[in-house]
């Protein structure tokens, strides 16, 4: 997922096309001048942003330790990435000025142009376009990697939602090619919009959101009491926890539940509540406000455009554990429904007991699965 999501996010913001290979689809290749493949770098970017942020360049750069010499190589291999792809842009600044729809990147070296400066408007500087580069794929990225990493994982654990989606994408999309799909008409508010709202629910790539208080206020917490926040205070606003807040949002199981497992947000996958009445107030996947995330509408319009088109034509199936094959087709004769229960009880607990944090949620446990073309048994 993450080497994919680069891929859409090189070509949209920086009209870059990563290396391609038939035989092995994602194989990058570091181009003259770089240590680092271009999506290597961002991982190495983004796994060492605490170092990045927290420790002066020149303290990294002459640093022993390997930890710091992997983050100062990722921070001088990206910074040389961006400039190259900045100072392409400008070599054709005349050539992007012309166009109605502009690209990410081009957009920002125009606003960085002084003779393009509308007045009373400062042009960018080097470093805000940087920062905006920079800002665009940090926040971008791996977000978008991991909710669909999830969904992935939801999805294959239940085989009922995909039969709904899949349902709903042939209703709505029918004998119609790719080009002709749209995003405002055809996916976004409906099941699939749900599913995605619902990932997004329970393993929300973002732990937390941080924010300040610009002035003195007082808000009303769900008990009805009262709390006065003073102007200048850092609030942090816990989204994983709002998101499974028992008093927000009704429980929901599937067949097959057990003490083992009880704890598992994998239980209460429901996409369905999205499609109802009620309100979802609780509910803010992407902020609120002034301060929401500018590519809300961006990655909304991925996710819905690649789910529709891998479930479109395949399914996922959940992979057992070889062990449990072992047994089910053994003596003891488990059989088949034990087998398929077992497994689903596996992928349940991992993804409970197998998540990591790093600057974000993953899944650090193994879940495998199988993609199968669609009418085809796992």
């Amino acid at each position: 997922m993450s080497k994919l999501n680069l891929r859409v996010i090189a070509k949209i913001f920086y009209d870059q096309e990563l290396p391609y290979d038939a035989e092995n689809a994602m194989k990058d290749v570091a181009p003259a001048g770089h240590a680092l493949t271009f999506s290597a770098d961002i991982n190495a970017a983004l796994s060492n942003l605490a170092t990045v942020f927290s420790v002066p360049k020149w303290l990294l750069a002459r640093s022993p330790l390997e930890s710091h010499k992997k983050a100062y190589q990722g921070f001088v291999e990206w910074q040389q990435y961006m400039l190259e792809m900045r100072n392409s842009v400008q070599s054709r600044l005349d050539s992007a000025k012309q166009k109605d729809e502009p690209y990410f990147l081009e957009s920002l070296v125009i606003s960085s142009d002084a003779a393009s400066s509308r007045e009373g408007i400062r042009p960018l500087t080097e470093a805000e376009v940087l920062g905006n580069m920079f800002f665009y794929v940090m926040a971008g990225f791996d977000t978008t990697s991991t909710t669909l990493s999830f969904v992935f994982l939801l999805l294959a654990l239940h085989p009922s939602a995909q039969t709904l989606l899949q349902q709903e994408l042939d209703r709505v999309l029918g004998s119609r090619v790719t080009p002709a799909w749209d995003a405002n008409k055809d996916s976004v508010n409906g099941y699939l919009g749900a599913i995605i709202s619902e990932t997004l629910r329970l393993y929300h790539p973002v732990a937390w959101y941080a924010r300040k208080a610009v002035r003195d206020t007082t808000v009303t917490t769900a008990s009805g009491a009262t709390c006065r926040i003073s102007k200048d205070t850092i609030i942090m606003i816990d989204v994983a926890a709002i998101g499974r807040h028992p008093g927000y949002w009704s429980p929901s199981t599937f067949p097959g539940d057990n003490t083992g497992i009880e704890q598992s947000p994998a239980r209460d996958f429901n996409p369905a509540r999205w499609l109802e009445t009620s309100d979802n107030a609780a509910a803010f996947p992407f902020s609120a406000g002034h301060r929401m995330c500018p590519g809300k509408r961006f990655a909304e319009v991925e996710m819905c455009a690649l789910l529709a088109r891998v479930f479109s034509q395949f399914s996922l199936r959940l992979e057992a554990d070889p062990a449990d094959v072992l047994e089910a087709e053994g003596t003891t004769g488990h059989g088949k429904a034990w087998l398929e229960e077992r497994t689903r009880e596996r992928a349940t607990k991992a993804l409970y007991e197998g998540m990591g944090f790093g600057h974000g949620i993953y899944p650090k446990v193994h879940v495998p699965f199988r993609i199968v073309p669609r009418g085809k048994a796992g």
